[in-house]
């Protein structure tokens, strides 16, 4: 069964995983220059770019569905006023 998320939720989580990505991935780098050893900040900035990558994915997703979406909604609307004789 799929969790219903409130929509202020849905629409900030790519927003969430860009800033905190960018978060993991920028300060894993620094701190591993600080420290002149990757270790374990070789697997946060992995993090970070995963969730990046992700962010990006899920905002570009969405853009794409709702410029299709009105694409779809404008030419129905036209269909219905132009094609079918309806509504004279």
């Amino acid at each position: 069964m799929k969790h219903w998320w409130p929509e202020r939720a849905y629409r900030s989580k790519p927003y969430l995983a860009l800033g905190v990505g960018s978060a993991l991935a920028i300060g894993s780098v620094v701190a591993s220059i600080v420290r002149g050893d990757w270790g374990m900040l070789a697997l946060v900035c992995g993090l970070g770019c995963v969730l990046l990558i992700y962010g990006g994915v899920v905002l570009q997703l969405r853009s794409e569905y709702r410029r299709r979406s009105k694409w779809a909604r404008r030419d129905g609307e036209r269909g219905s006023e132009h094609g079918n004789g309806r509504g004279r």
